[in-house]
């Protein structure tokens, strides 16, 4: 598996979105004064749960990505996709659908058999356009990539960069933070998996990186062995031996202070745990098992990353793709959906778990670019527009050879 160092991010002030008033419904004057009530508080959520939503997945970064992927489009293969905002957001919806209702096959989902076909995804855009914005979605231009780059996230980097940021600047950080790893599944050939021997050397570096934002500002930082190690010219004959620890029995307890002041804790539980800590000394707590007050705040406030990567598994985007960095993506769009659902239930709204926050965030996005399915009838008398290989030089846009003097005018005004 993939591994990917990141930081359990905590949105950054307290925000409500402003109330936007439901469409009038064309046939609310039919029913009776009950029913348009519920179905009126079921289109307030779902437009408050995108409002969420988009706090957090930007228009801009929508923008961002439907410019390279038809970008792309062009490059490779010279074809016009002409995606859209509103039709990317469909593409989302479909995908989030997708990751609480599982079928073996994507096009199961558009399936003519009767009881397999699912009408909220095969009603919104048919499957030939769904695979094929899937195979050319893109986060950058492939020709400004630096010969000599070394980031091996760099297909993606705009794009976490992006969220990274709405994420830090959401709510203010809490005063215990967490900073461990966690793993997007893939199974393909990718140079950037890490093996973890058994014993290895703690990466400082990354966790230094991760909280660069909280230094000075008073926060504490909870972290296991992965990213810690024991300072230098610490003389660890200075703590018990876990065999006298072991004499003692369970619940007996070590504890040193260097001289960076930094104090190692050496306790006997089930095995002999070391702890090193920078804001707690020797408090000790007396509950069943005697524990250093070190060990009762690691336990409190270490399990921020594990949470959401537990609540990310609860229901994953997990549809295979030879492409790495779309699962990266995909991840990220789940780890958005779960922020968005935590600031919801900050702001003090009603309660709702998370399937049901992702199912109103999915049918919002379905309905805020849904793309018509034209019928099958008599082809219309109207001539199709011609189709043309050639592009401008100047910008991305087909033109045939006979208009293209006619694009750009001389005062640099472009003209379609």
């Amino acid at each position: 598996d993939q591994e990917q160092d990141l930081q359990s991010y905590t949105p950054l002030c307290s925000f409500s979105p402003p109330a936007i008033p439901p469409k009038p419904h064309p046939h609310r004057d039919s029913v009776c004064s009950q029913t348009p009530k519920r179905k009126k508080e079921k289109k307030i959520t779902a437009r408050k749960n995108l409002n969420f939503f988009s706090h957090l997945f930007t228009q801009e970064m929508i923008n961002n990505i439907v410019f390279y992927t038809n970008l792309y489009v062009v490059q490779k293969v010279n074809e016009n996709l002409g995606l859209t905002s509103e039709e990317f957001k469909t593409f989302l919806g479909k995908n989030t659908v997708m990751s609480y209702i599982r079928y073996p096959r994507a096009r199961m989902y558009w399936s003519s058999e009767q009881g397999l076909c699912l009408d909220l995804v095969a009603n919104a855009m048919p499957v030939n356009r769904f695979e094929k914005i899937m195979r050319y979605v893109h986060f950058l231009d492939n020709y400004s990539i630096d010969p000599k780059n070394a980031d091996r996230f760099v297909k993606i980097r705009p794009f976490l960069n992006a969220l990274q940021g709405t994420f830090s600047v959401s709510l203010d950080p809490e005063e215990y933070q967490s900073v461990d790893e966690m793993m997007i599944p893939f199974k393909g050939c990718l140079s950037i998996k890490q093996y973890v021997p058994k014993n290895f050397e703690p990466n400082q570096d990354v966790m230094m990186r991760l909280c660069e934002d909280l230094q000075d500002r008073n926060h504490m930082v909870f972290f296991d062995n992965f990213f810690c190690a024991i300072p230098p010219g610490f003389e660890a004959s200075r703590l018990k031996t876990e065999k006298q620890l072991k004499k003692e029995g369970r619940g007996s307890v070590s504890v040193v202070t260097c001289a960076q002041n930094i104090t190692i804790t050496r306790w006997m539980d089930s095995s002999v745990i070391h702890m090193a800590s920078s804001c707690t000394g020797k408090e000790k707590k007396m509950l069943k098992v005697q524990r250093p007050f070190a060990v009762k705040l690691y336990n409190q406030h270490m399990g921020g990353v594990n949470q959401m990567d537990q609540m990310v598994a609860a229901h994953p985007h997990r549809r295979r793709n030879k492409r790495w960095y779309i699962r990266v993506f995909f991840h990220f769009v789940d780890i958005a959906v779960v922020n968005a659902w935590l600031l919801y239930r900050m702001s003090g709204n009603e309660a709702k778990d998370l399937l049901h926050f992702k199912a109103s965030t999915a049918r919002a996005l379905i309905n805020a670019g849904s793309v018509t399915i034209p019928s099958r009838c008599r082809p219309s008398t109207i001539p199709p527009p011609v189709n043309t290989k050639y592009t401008c030089l100047q910008c991305v846009v087909f033109v045939c050879p006979d208009c293209s003097s006619l694009i750009h005018h001389p005062s640099g005004v472009h003209y379609q």
